[in-house]
């Protein structure tokens, strides 16, 4: 098995443990097969991308971390900055371009809210 795939497996297998979540109990909140779970946690198969984003998102953990790369979460203070300056930020917009970037960032909210219920 190389190591990119091992490290996969191993990954996937290390963040289920963490939250205590039984194999059987993974295996059907992904809608897959015990088997096909087993496999994907030994490595004798490689994850589909959405199944590996599904898994990131039961046990918590950021999709890159299962790939290897290292992700330090951003303090809570640094994501809220962020958002406290948009208003002051589309506020020095024009109009238009205010409303048109909105309604676009809306969007692309929306639609990973719904990616991300609907797994």
């Amino acid at each position: 098995m190389d190591t990119i795939k091992k490290q996969i497996a191993q990954r996937i297998k290390a963040a289920r443990e963490a939250k205590g979540i039984s194999q059987v109990a993974m295996a059907k909140q992904l809608d897959i097969a015990r088997q096909t779970y087993l496999d994907l946690e030994s490595g004798k198969t490689e994850p589909r991308v959405t199944t590996l984003l599904s898994i990131a998102i039961l046990t918590q953990r950021p999709f890159a971390w299962f790939i290897g790369e290292q992700i330090s979460p951003l303090p809570q203070g640094e994501w809220q900055d962020d958002i406290q300056a948009l208003p002051r930020l589309y506020a020095q917009l024009p109009v238009p371009l205010r409303r048109q970037l909105a309604q676009s960032h809306v969007m692309q909210l929306q639609a990973c809210v719904h990616y991300m219920t609907e797994q």
